[in-house]
This record gives structure tokens, sequence and C-alpha cells, in this order.
């Protein structure tokens, strides 16, 4: 889902505590495990009046159980129940529909359950409205629509509003006025004359699909389908499109509506083969002010190509693998709004992207606190669910963030594929990619998460340097923009840029409020650039050339020139009184090839001779000094 900013500029002043707790849930929603929704009504594009029936096909658990709940708004009119296609008594409590059995349902058993309602001047509640109708006034012509997302589905069908049971297929009849068409998530199996001149749109899906997902748009609609030919897949997916039949829409939009198949090809080779090429991808445009990720049907409401991507990602991200609990939903937000990036990376500029995220910084820094994982006490209310800053933007920085780590780009979106091949066409929690991603990386992932997904705010920095003989001095104060996390342990990025244009990028270890470091620089240093790539969300007050903050001299000395049968010396201005880590790299830092930790030692040697002639960077790590220092290694 992507909310137009207009509608959502305030939710920075959502404040929410640090929390790994859960909300509750129902102990009901055991009872029976969704296979089929079959969801036959008939709408116009007048009101957002809705009736007719709803099957739900359930297996009962292992408890077996003598009534059948279901999950409707306590506004929705119900006139009759049937179970198993016989009339069975009811009682409604509020927003939940008791169905009474006759006899205990036993466990393992098949119950259909059919609910015969209307409902009637559904109330509106703005953006995540169940059921919308609106006029387009660009261009003059109203529409009906569904967003159930996250917890509306119950005022439009008779549902079970839990995340982790998917249905395994739907239907979705829709009846309307033969003027009108009405597009649905799966494939549309036939349209079927009705009487009064209506007709009834059969739109069937056989992928598992949350609730939330299940769908429909009513308008006056023309159709314009293309195809996409994805890696991986053995023939095209159809890309239909209901969009508005007036005059000069498709001209104007023709261009971006095509680009979804590319969008489509790209996706499918970064992640994996579109997940529901047996039926279709598509869109429904509607006056929402935004887009919703129906299952293979997104509504939205311009073809605007940000909103495209965006909505297109939560094919995979949201739709394939949905988030667990809504608290989770960075599962669904985060990956998706970071693939807005990728998909500039890759389809429009390096310099655009940047630009992306640039403002993916400005806007997550409005949230000088709160998670991204949604506390417990906040899991109720939709604005904190959706909260721009956090769910998206600093979910999306996230995800940024641990790519910059894995410092890998084949390892990193190997991890993305292996997770969504996990937990395909299923659930799945923050802490569930934390461990699939700890399991193929090998790294230790809990600080992060305890610091960025749990932990709220973000660092914000104070940092000094100076030039001394050989060597910069950087200074990094810190301090967290939210009392919850006052500090954070973060690896920053510094570009030293010198006279000459040989700028030399390092990694500083930035660990306490107050850190300093040891550079070793060759060159006429004109001046630094913290985070070039926009990994770390963070504040910058400050970053200046300084003559006086306290130091010490460099407390290392090696040459910078090793010949093919030598080592490399490593002597240290006094015996180190703690424990010193020494770690020699290639150029990039990436791949290590000797590391150490030494104490109490004047001069170590690092072996160098079966290492190949190339140059290396050679770090050393004493306390809060850090030196480091380019070695090159040649055959003479």
């Amino acid at each position: 889902m992507r909310i137009r900013l207009s509608l959502i500029i305030f939710l920075f002043l959502y404040i929410s505590l640090q929390a790994q707790q859960y909300a509750p849930v129902p102990e009901w929603y055991s009872d029976y495990d969704v296979k089929f929704y079959k969801i036959d009504i008939e709408a116009d594009d007048t009101g957002s009046d809705v009736k007719g029936y709803a099957e739900v096909v359930a297996e009962i658990g292992v408890q077996g159980l003598k009534q059948f709940i279901l999950e409707l708004a306590e506004a929705v009119r119900t006139d009759s129940v049937k179970m198993n296609g016989q009339i069975a008594s009811y009682r409604r409590d509020g927003d939940l529909l008791y169905v009474l059995s006759p006899a205990v349902l036993s466990p393992g058993s098949i119950c259909r359950v059919t609910v015969y309602y209307a409902a009637v001047d559904v109330k509106s509640n703005g953006f995540f409205s169940a059921v919308s109708n609106r006029k387009d006034s660009s261009w003059d012509i109203p529409v009906t629509w569904t967003l159930s997302e996250p917890f509306n589905a119950r005022n439009w069908f008779p549902c079970k509003q839990h995340l982790p049971d998917k249905a395994d297929s739907a239907y979705i009849f829709v009846t309307v006025p033969a003027n009108l068409k009405a597009g649905a998530p799966g494939v549309l199996s036939a349209v079927t004359p009705m009487p009064g001149g209506k007709m009834r749109y059969e739109w069937k899906s056989h992928y598992p699909a949350a609730f939330y997902l299940l769908s429909f748009a009513v308008a006056d609609y023309q159709e314009y389908t293309v195809y996409t030919h994805p890696k991986g897949i053995d023939k095209p997916v159809p890309v239909q499109n209901y969009i508005y039949n007036r005059e000069g829409y498709l001209d104007k939009y023709k261009a971006i509506i095509d680009t979804t198949a590319a969008l489509i090809e790209l996706y499918s080779e970064l992640y994996l083969p579109y997940p529901f090429a047996n039926e279709k991808y598509g869109h429904c445009v509607a006056p929402m002010g935004g887009g919703m990720e129906h299952q293979t049907m997104t509504t939205l409401s311009e073809f605007d190509f940000l909103l495209v991507a965006h909505e297109l990602a939560h094919q995979w991200f949201g739709d394939l693998v949905t988030c667990a609990s809504f608290q989770d939903i960075w599962v669904n937000e985060g990956f998706t709004t970071y693939t807005e990036y990728l998909a500039l990376e890759r389809m429009a500029s390096r310099k655009r992207a940047l630009e992306w995220l640039r403002e993916a910084h400005a806007m997550a820094a409005w949230s000088q606190d709160g998670s991204v994982f949604v506390p417990a006490e906040s899991a109720g209310d939709h604005w904190r669910v959706f909260n721009m800053s956090l769910s998206y933007k600093k979910g999306a920085l996230l995800v940024h963030h641990i790519r910059r780590i894995i410092n890998d780009d084949r390892k990193f979106f190997d991890v993305l594929r292996g997770f969504l091949r996990k937990y395909g066409f299923s659930v799945a929690t923050g802490m569930d990619f934390k461990q699939y991603l700890e399991e193929q990386t090998g790294m230790d992932f809990t600080l992060f998460f305890n610091q960025w997904y749990f932990g709220e705010g973000f660092p914000v920095f104070d940092i000094s340097w100076r030039k001394n003989a050989g060597y910069i001095e950087i200074l990094a104060e810190h301090a967290g923009s939210a009392p919850a996390t006052p500090t954070f342990a973060v690896d920053l990025d510094v570009r030293i840029v010198k006279a000459d244009g040989a700028d030399t990028l390092v990694q500083l270890p930035v660990r306490t409020g107050r850190d300093f470091f040891g550079i070793n620089v060759h060159g006429d240093v004109t001046g630094i650039e913290i985070d070039p790539g926009y990994y770390i969300l963070k504040q910058l007050r400050n970053s200046a050339p300084v003559r006086d903050f306290p130091t010490s001299d460099s407390f290392v000395q090696c040459t910078a020139h090793v010949k093919r049968r030598q080592n490399l010396s490593v002597s240290f201005s006094a015996e180190t009184d703690r424990n010193c880590r020494v770690r020699l790299t290639d150029v990039t830092g990436e791949k290590v090839f000797t590391e150490m930790t030494v104490k109490r030692k004047k001069e170590i040697t690092i072996p160098m001779e079966q290492l190949p002639n190339t140059t290396y960077l050679l770090y050393v790590q004493n306390g809060r000094q850090l030196y480091i220092r380019k070695i090159v290694k040649s055959a003479y």
C-alpha cells in the first residue's frame, strides 16, 4: 500500500515505546483453517452498498467445535445463514457472527458456511474505508472500490481476519449494470448475463491469499492489456488494466502502463519469477489517493512510475510473503519501498536513485522516535501501522543498511530470494527474516535489530577532523535522537577527498558516543564526506575541520610497499595494553585475507608470501583508535 503524502504528513507526530511483544489474538482463530472464499455480490458506481452472499469453506481444527465464528461488522445486515447447505441458527455479538451447528463438527472435517447479507451505507473511514464511492473529478467518472487492509474486510464480507490463515483459493463474482465493468483478483472466467440487464464478472483465483488482498472495483472501464515475458516463466503473462473509459486517458498513461511489463521482468530477475504467473497482473483505477496491492489486481489512483513500482513489488513482499502480524508491517512495506529505489537504480539513473535516498532519509527523520516494529499497544491503530516515516521510509533504509553490511550484492539478493522461497504463499515476521539472514550470511544481526527494528530514532552526529603528518584524525560524536536508544553502534563510511582526485573510502567502527580515529593517508586532504552511499539513517549537525581536539599520535608504523618474498611488519609506538584487532583485506574491505588479535606486542608480522600481488588495506583497531593504510604488494 502506498498512501499519498498529503494524507499522512502528520504521522510523524506518533510516539511509540520500544516493544517486542505481540498483541494477543482471539482464541477462536485456531478453531479452523480457511480453504476457500466465494463472494457473490451486486454493486454499482453510484454508492458503496453491496449485497449478496459469501461462502467460507474451512477445515475444522483438532479440537472440533460446536459453533463456527466469523467476523462481520455489526453494521452489516445478516439475512440468513446456511451450514453445509442447511439453514443454520446464528447470533450476532458486535463484529462477530456465531453460526451454531446441530452437532459437533469433528476435527479435520470440511465445513461450508454461507452468509446472505447486505452492507448498506458503509461508513467512510477516509483512505481506509472498506468500500468507497467517489467521482474522479479529473475524468468525470464515478468509481466504487474496496480497501480492506488492515482490518476492514469484515465491513463488506464475512471472513476471518487472521493473516497466517490464507485461503487456498477465492472466487469474487460481482454483478454490475451492463455499461460497467468489475475488476478483481484472479482470472476472469466468465461474464454472465443476469436479470435486469446486468452482467456478472466472475473472477477466480487459485493462489493462497490473505483476507485483505481480496477486492473489487466497479466503474465505466475500458480494458487495456499488454504482455510481459519474465525470465523463468515459459509463457507471456498478461498485464490486464481496467482504466477509465474516457477519451485521452490511455494516451496520457500508455507509456507508464507499458512500463509495468518491464518492471515485472526486472523484479523477476532481482527476486523470483512473478509468483502469480498462471493468472495475471493488473490495475483497476480509482480516486483513492494512492494505491493498494490487491493480489494480481492492484487498485491505484493514477499511473505514476514510483506508485506502479511500489504496488507491483508488493506481489512479492506482502502478497507472496505476507507479514504474520501487522506489527511486522516492515515485511510488506519496508522491502517494497526499497524496491522503488532498486527500480530507479536500474531503470532510471544513479542520480535519480540517490535523490530518492536523500528524500527517504529526510522523510524517515520526521520521526525522531518510534520503532519500525509496531508496539502491541499501537497494533490496532491503522495510522500507526502505516506510518510513512517509520514503516515505509525508515523500513526501506533498514534494508539498504543491511545491503551495506553484507557488502556483496550477489549474496544480498540471494538472501532476499531465499527468504521469498522459504516463506512463499505463507507469512513471516521481522525476526523470521533476521534468522534467515543470519543463517545465510553467518553474521550476527542481534544488535542491528535491537537498535534499528525494535529501537527508536537514529544517531545525530557531530564530526570533527584535522590533518596531521601522513594521516588525518577524525572525532565522531553522536547521540540518539530518542532517549530509548541513546547511542548506536554503526560502521560509518567516510570518503576522504584529496586534491589529486584519488579519493579514499574508509569505514569507521563507531561504537560509543565519542570515537576517535587516526587514518593513514597520503596527499593533500581537502575534505571528508560522511556516508556518501546514504546507507545509515542519521542527522549530521556538523562535519568540519578543526585545529584542536584531544587526540594522540598514530600508534602504528609499517611500510607501504611489500615485495614478492617479503612479509608485512607492523610496529606499535607502545606495547599494546588491550586486545588489538588487525585485518588485511582487499581494497574494497570485503574479503579478509588475514585477521588476528594481538596483545602486549611491540611488533607483529603478517605473512604475505602466498597472497596475490595487488593492493590491500591494513586495518588496526586499538580501543577507539583506528589505523588504516594502503599496502601494495608487487613482484619487484
